[in-house]
């Protein structure tokens, strides 16, 4: 063998390691579990500008008085004014493998309290996810959220200052011991679905033989998003026999450039057997836009009917505006009005004798701790 043979033969040895070395490396797989912390607090400082003028008070000199708007024909009580904490969430998400993944959220409501009047916990879900059953779709089991307002209140992106219309009005729960199947259509995600059986009871144990069946059609073309959404129950009373309740729900929201628009129609139906239906129905319009890089704008309305086979009744308005500023990314501070007017149809006995209206300012913030293997 020559030398320049030799020389070659000993270049291509040495070459060859190195050459491997800075070949591709091959993909590894991600490490599991792994898992993620998130949640999020928001409360207000408020104050009571109208509403019952008079104050009761109980042996210790506690206000009895209302603090907060709600569904109810029970007036605020006006002057009252204070510091409220009305949800903080901690959730757990742990990736277990590629195919299971699980959650855990706890929640603390303002309106949740302890025997000795402490804010309560409560479980807001729990649930374990079983990715690509079928095609394109997942499977549940658990404490899980319910389609009622899923997509409509990220929509709206505004739960701090308030609830979504069918939540307002208490036209079902947020969460339900069930079980669900969500994904799309195709693959290109216009067309999706979330249908789900459940207890009925939210996250309270069951208490009867009966179930609740939830279906919803989020649709996504562009900008444009549609949702129509059912449900419907089954409840036997021996006082008035086999009843049932539905709800028809449409959701339509765009997204502009720099702001959006919603609409959120909602209608139920009580059959309570031999006892006169009951038709409560409502619409809810918002808009909501950026002023500047670091503050936005939200207006809001909604009108009630509370019954629209009943004569004489009691419906109502719902009036929400803010403003939004956000000096750190995930920090929120909101003030903001709401008020509610009472309309009278008839000549009903139940009928308020005073409108309400609160002034806030709403302080909202998220928290994350990233993935860790």
């Amino acid at each position: 063998m020559s030398r320049s043979t030799g020389w070659i033969l000993l270049a291509l040895i040495v070459a060859a390691p190195c050459a491997a070395q800075t070949s591709a490396p091959t993909s590894t797989p991600p490490d599991f579990p792994r898992g993620r912390i998130t949640g999020y607090m928001f409360g207000d400082l408020y104050y009571n500008l109208d509403g019952n003028p008079n104050h009761v008070y109980d042996a210790n000199g506690n206000d009895l008085g209302k603090a907060n708007i709600d569904n109810t024909l029970v007036p605020i009580t006006g002057d009252l004014n204070g510091v409220q904490l009305r949800r903080v969430y901690f959730q757990l998400d742990n990736d277990l493998s590629v195919r299971y993944a699980t959650r855990f959220r706890l929640e603390v409501d303002g309106k949740s309290l302890t025997s000795d009047n402490k804010l309560g916990v409560n479980v807001k879900a729990a649930y374990l996810q079983a990715k690509s059953i079928v095609p394109r779709g997942d499977g549940y089991f658990g404490v899980l959220t319910t389609p009622t307002w899923e997509n409509s209140e990220e929509f709206w992106g505004y739960r701090s200052l308030e609830k979504t219309i069918a939540d307002f009005r208490g036209l079902g729960s947020s969460a339900d011991l069930a079980l669900e199947m969500k994904g799309f259509v195709g693959d290109k995600h216009h067309i999706g679905y979330s249908a789900m059986v459940g207890n009925g009871a939210g996250q309270s144990p069951e208490t009867n033989r009966f179930k609740k069946v939830y279906l919803a059609l989020p649709l996504r073309l562009g900008d444009l998003r549609v949702e129509p959404f059912g449900d419907y129950e089954s409840v036997r009373s021996n006082v008035q026999g086999n009843f049932d309740r539905s709800t028809l729900k449409l959701f339509a929201g765009y997204e502009f450039k720099k702001m959006a628009v919603g609409l959120e129609a909602v209608d139920r139906v009580n059959r309570r057997g031999a006892l006169r239906s009951q038709n409560p129905r409502g619409i809810s319009v918002y808009a909501r836009g950026s002023i500047t890089s670091t503050l936005s704008g939200v207006a809001r309305y909604d009108h009630w009917v509370s019954d629209q086979n009943l004569g004489n009744r009691v419906d109502s308005d719902l009036f929400i505006a803010a403003l939004d500023w956000q000096p750190y990314r995930d920090v929120h501070i909101m003030p903001n009005v709401e008020a509610k007017q009472y309309i009278s149809h008839g000549n009903p006995a139940a009928f308020p004798a005073h409108n309400e209206l609160q002034a806030r300012i709403t302080f909202y913030y998220r928290f994350s701790r990233p993935q860790s293997s």
